[in-house]
């Protein structure tokens, strides 16, 4: 087991690893992950969301420097603070083509008119164009969290949904399953193993200096790409989270070296993205 002390950087994914899904940071969290930074480490959140959804959940509840990667990394900003107000800095910011786009659209809207999907929230909110990332929450990204666990519990609905996508738009493209009722759609190899190793690069980090948290590391989960890269701990929720950000000895403990299977207790389609 590594000694906590050896790790220079963490990064986290944000609903349901470090907050509740679509929910902000909780005081005690943020307290915590201050702590962190403010004992030398490097703190990144990583989200197949937008940068919009997510810098609200995350930075107006920090007071320490922090980097956010929406759209599995495709999106990259760094946070500094001065006179206690967020200064952003964007890295890197990609997107699809307008012939990608029109050509992954166009696929969604007639998979979800096949398949009879009804939004529960808004158009909107049920096909997200995130840039570099086109989501389909099936039910709505912010339909209730009982609602989207009951969709396809054991994630094999949306393993059809995606053979039927796949077939239309071509193998270009990186399709998986997100959260409990959502699919994403990148540009091929674009994943949070991608991110990561973009917050690396950019950070002149080596992979063994970075331990990641996440809660859906299981197979297929879209979290399962940082095991490629860094090691990773298995998470169950924020509370599970806070608590070992609070005794890294037992994080360090949990985690499982880069290069591991994806633990195969974990659920494939929890409800963070």
């Amino acid at each position: 087991m590594r000694p906590w002390e050896t790790y220079k950087a963490v990064v986290a994914d944000i609903d349901d690893t470090v907050c509740p899904s679509t929910r902000p940071l909780s005081a005690e969290m943020a307290r915590t992950i201050g702590e962190v930074v403010r004992g030398g480490r490097r703190f990144a959140f990583i989200s197949g969301s937008t940068m919009a959804h997510i810098s609200a959940q995350v930075t107006p509840f920090l007071d320490v420097p922090h980097q956010l990667m929406a759209a599995s990394g495709s999106h990259y900003t760094s946070v500094e603070y001065a006179a206690g107000r967020p200064v952003v800095t964007e890295i890197h910011r990609l997107s699809f083509s307008p012939a990608e786009r029109e050509l992954i659209l166009g696929a969604i809207r007639r998979l979800v008119e096949r398949r009879g999907l009804r939004s529960l929230t808004s158009t909107e909110d049920q096909i997200q164009d995130r840039g570099s990332q086109i989501t389909l929450s099936a039910l709505g990204r912010h339909a209730p969290e009982e609602a989207k666990r009951a969709f396809d519990p054991d994630g094999s609905l949306r393993l059809g949904m995606i053979r039927e996508l796949v077939s239309e738009i071509g193998g270009g493209f990186t399709v998986r399953r997100g959260g409990t009722s959502s699919i994403d759609v990148t540009p091929g190899g674009m994943d949070k193993a991608w991110g990561i190793r973009r917050f690396l690069e950019h950070n002149r980090l080596d992979a063994a200096d970075v331990l990641f948290f996440g809660d859906n590391l299981g197979p297929d989960g879209n979290d399962a790409p940082a095991l490629r890269v860094v090691d990773c701990v298995a998470v169950s929720g924020p509370d599970h989270t806070l608590a070992l950000l609070r005794d890294p000895a037992a994080a360090v403990a949990a985690a499982l070296p880069a290069g591991s299977p994806p633990p195969s207790g974990s659920q494939p389609g929890r409800p963070g993205v």
